[in-house]
């Protein structure tokens, strides 16, 4: 699965009398945002050429090439992806064709199909047709606009719509909640191309950034709290906003002072934030005072805030207490029902739990368990303190009743400061892109691992060091 936002207008192409890379490049001068190259009636030497043509000219662009159908055109010319119908190769030899980094988008046809989608490892569906069109002949009855909202509500994935889209009913389209549209004729058979892409991107609805509020601690160090997120909710794709509740002052080797942020300062930053930037979800770290717990519950029950991901620390990684005895308190009673998922560790489950001790790997189901139904809330229980070289995190979902292993290897490091925190922000980004919430805890499970393998062979300061948050940037 990719970072990539799906969003804006696809041009899908089609044969032409004029050459394929003038109508393109005008598209792109337009404001296309994917280029889909379609090319069921061409042989293979021929599409290849044109697919080599095309990606050349859109590198450097940031706009996606996708080629329908062929998996190994995609490879041969290291295409950002490929779009497949119900009947081409099956998504999954794909992926593994692909591997993780590269779009795939699929094709559906009726309800049953979007439902399905959910499960498989794609990056988007495209809904087809919409409308009626001559350009989609041989597929099944058109969504209509109704259908198309029903699809768009039942699917996981961010959509795509095709079929039957022109200039005088994009708007209408865009409307049942489509991530994007594409066309085909509207822009390859038009007499300007970029004049035609245009007008179409006109009506559709601004970028958006997925945005996630990050209320926490400052921590100088640079490998946990608010610095530790504003590099996670980055990396992983979304827009870092913050609000801080307490500057601290520490290293690898441990904290030295905090010094709290006023009550009315704290409270200013989360309304500038949410008054005019609003936010997709809030993932909320160290909360140090009993005060800070109640401003930060009465404003998001005010904001009706509801996609939260609460990581409860309450202690640091060097043993630093971070937490009040009274805040505790009022953070099981007040916050932590308000959170959609709490990621405790072990040591802060004990204390949610009143001292219920858990030592092995088969005391964690029954305890994210207990927590879940305790405070009302699903529970994702980090294995990170056992001492088997395998850890299972697991991961209660309260509105299923589910639960969720989440295995990896331990990692023999000491940069692990910060991780409860990368965790936590990525989970918390992975929801607001709108992943379920099993798929956006394995999402972080997978972002926060590949942190700390990449971040073991580097040395920072004499302590616990930090996990590489960029960690595709540095291999």
């Amino acid at each position: 699965m990719t970072n990539f936002t799906i969003h804006g207008l696809c041009v899908v192409t089609a044969e032409s009398k004029r050459p394929l890379t003038s109508i393109i490049a005008a598209a792109i001068q337009g404001g296309c945002s994917m280029v889909q190259l379609r090319a069921k009636n061409m042989d293979t030497c021929a599409m290849l050429e044109q697919a080599q043509q095309l990606k050349h000219m859109l590198n450097g662009t940031h706009i996606p090439l996708i080629i329908n159908d062929r998996v190994d055109i995609a490879l041969a010319v290291d295409a950002d992806g490929v779009h497949l119908g119900q009947s081409d190769m099956d998504v999954h030899i794909a992926r593994m064709l692909l591997g993780k980094d590269k779009i795939i988008g699929l094709s559906v046809e009726n309800l049953e199909q979007v439902q399905q989608a959910n499960t498989l490892p794609i990056d988007y569906i495209g809904i087809s047709p919409i409308l009626s069109t001559p350009t989609k002949t041989d597929t099944a009855q058109p969504f209509g606009l109704d259908g198309t909202r029903q699809a768009v509500a039942l699917s996981l994935h961010p959509t795509i719509g095709i079929g039957g889209i022109h200039l005088h009913n994009i708007a209408d389209v865009m409307a049942t909640g489509l991530n994007a549209v594409a066309v085909v004729s509207e822009v390859m058979s038009a007499d300007n191309p970029e004049v035609a892409t245009r007008a179409l991107v006109n009506y559709l609805p601004p970028f958006r950034y997925h945005r996630v509020l990050t209320i926490a601690g400052s921590d100088s160090g640079g490998g946990a709290g608010i610095q530790a997120d504003i590099k996670t909710i980055s990396a992983c794709g979304c827009f870092a906003t913050s609000a801080i509740t307490a500057v601290t002052a520490q290293n690898t080797l441990g904290v030295q002072a905090i010094a709290a942020i006023p009550i009315p300062v704290l409270e200013q930053q989360i309304r500038a934030v949410l008054d005019d930037i609003g936010t997709d979800a809030v993932k909320i770290g160290m909360l140090h005072s009993e005060e800070v717990v109640r401003v930060v519950s009465r404003l998001l029950k005010e904001y009706a805030i509801t996609n939260i991901v609460l990581d409860p620390v309450m202690v640091s990684t060097s043993g630093h207490r971070l937490i009040e005895e009274s805040a505790i308190t009022s953070l099981k009673q007040e916050l932590l029902p308000l959170a959609r998922v709490i990621t405790p560790n072990i040591p802060e489950a004990e204390i949610l739990l009143d001292g219920q001790s858990l030592t092995k790997q088969h005391d964690l189901v029954a305890a994210a368990r207990e927590l879940a139904h305790r405070y009302g809330v699903s529970v994702l229980l980090k294995a990170g303190h056992l001492t088997e070289e395998q850890l299972v995190d697991i991961l209660y979902d309260i509105t299923t009743e589910q639960t969720y292993q989440l295995p990896s290897m331990r990692v023999h490091t000491r940069n692990t400061h910060g991780t409860g925190c990368t965790l936590s922000s990525a989970l918390a980004s992975f929801l607001a892109k709108g992943y379920a919430l099993p798929d956006a805890a394995k999402a972080a499970k997978d972002y926060i691992n590949a942190a700390i393998v990449a971040g073991a062979k580097y040395q920072m300061g004499n302590g616990f060091g930090a996990v590489a948050h960029f960690h595709h940037w540095w291999q």
